[in-house]
């Protein structure tokens, strides 16, 4: 499975999708070529590079390398279209006590921007400045924020289609420094996980990852400088 593929599946995991897709995605060989997508990606120093393919075959490092075995188990037991939605009704929707929305703005500081706000200086808020960054790099790609995600552009699920797109489109640099700038806030959306009464290794796995695919690359960078 190619980069942008790796990275449209894992958006397809933390979005809303149909029983159809999610079960040809997760009941067939996809779910295997992405496990091994994910994995060769976490071990490339590039994003989206043509690999031939005994240099692929290479990158052999078994998830274990990156993943606690909880997670991995996890991650190759994808949960069923009734276990993700039931999952996404009680943890993905907002203004519940077990909300973990896997949107950027709540895990950022507001900045103060130009002029003083009422929300300067705080967290846990919708809207902030990745949701304006996000809905203004949707429009400059000629398309318009879904309607799912009116409300807060920058979902993790957009921000990775964001991603797939920029590979698909040759963007390689440009989506090199878009997982850069924009996934640091992971690390916190993780401990919210963490939180969470119900098991949540599935979307821990994934979570990391991203992470993972991200130190990397920061690593490809300082070795480079």
């Amino acid at each position: 499975m190619e980069d942008e593929a790796v990275f449209s599946v894992l958006a397809q995991c933390f979005g809303p999708v149909d029983e159809a897709a999610w079960s040809q995605l997760t009941k067939g060989p996809l779910w295997s070529d992405f496990l091994d997508g994910a994995r060769r990606v976490m071990q490339a120093d590039e994003l989206g590079a043509q690999e031939a393919p005994l240099a692929r075959a290479r990158r052999r490092c078994p998830l274990q390398e990156f993943l606690s075995s909880g997670e991995v188990n996890a991650l190759f037991t994808p949960p069923t279209y009734a276990e993700k939605q039931a999952f996404a009704a009680r943890h993905f929707a907002g203004g519940l006590p077990e909300s973990a929305l896997p949107v950027e703005s709540l895990y950022r500081t507001w900045s103060t921007g130009a002029a003083p706000a009422p929300f300067s200086q705080q967290q846990g808020l919708y809207l902030g400045d990745s949701a304006h960054y996000l809905r203004e790099l949707v429009q400059r790609f000629g398309m318009e924020v879904p309607p799912a995600f009116a409300a807060c552009p920058d979902h993790l699920a957009l921000e990775l289609d964001l991603v797939a797109v920029m590979l698909r489109s040759g963007m390689r640099e440009e989506a090199r420094q878009f997982l850069a700038e924009r996934f640091a806030w992971l690390t916190a959306y993780r401990m919210r996980l963490l939180t969470l009464d119900d098991d949540a290794r599935f979307y821990i796995g994934l979570v990391d990852v991203i992470v993972a695919i991200r130190a990397q690359l920061t690593m490809a960078d300082a070795a480079i400088a």
